[in-house]
């Protein structure tokens, strides 16, 4: 039996971390700091919930486990829009001085970056040499 290592999702997630702190820091020298904290929490929101996603989706593999594989991934992005809606309604809600512009850009810079990170990743299976 060979042991297959995860797939580099994970790298996804830095990626949109890195981005919304990079873009949040820009904005803090070009804005404001009420713009760079809107965009870093839009960034934040979609890194949590893509968090929650891979966390589920990314449990089980192969073609024994297709059943729970496909539930997985079902309730891992429920979950995710879940968390995302629930996590929007808080900020718009629970700060009173946000920028809503930033937030949602930060939201959508991190989107924006996981897809074009997640055409970049190479998910064939490793073989782990141990």
């Amino acid at each position: 039996m060979s042991n297959l290592k995860p797939p580099p999702v994970y790298k996804i997630l830095v990626a949109q971390l890195v981005a919304t702190i990079l873009i949040a820091a820009i904005l803090l020298f070009l804005l404001n700091l009420i713009a760079a904290y809107s965009m870093a929490l839009g960034g934040l929101i979609s890194v949590v919930a893509n968090s929650y996603f891979t966390l589920l989706a990314f449990r089980y593999r192969g073609a024994r486990n297709a059943d729970k594989v496909i539930r997985s991934f079902r309730q891992g992005e429920l979950g995710k829009i879940v968390i995302t809606l629930l996590l929007f309604a808080l900020a718009f809600t629970l700060i009173e001085t946000i920028n809503e512009a930033a937030l949602i850009a930060g939201f959508l810079v991190a989107q924006f970056v996981g897809i074009i990170m997640s055409g970049m990743i190479d998910y064939s299976p490793v073989v782990s040499k141990s």
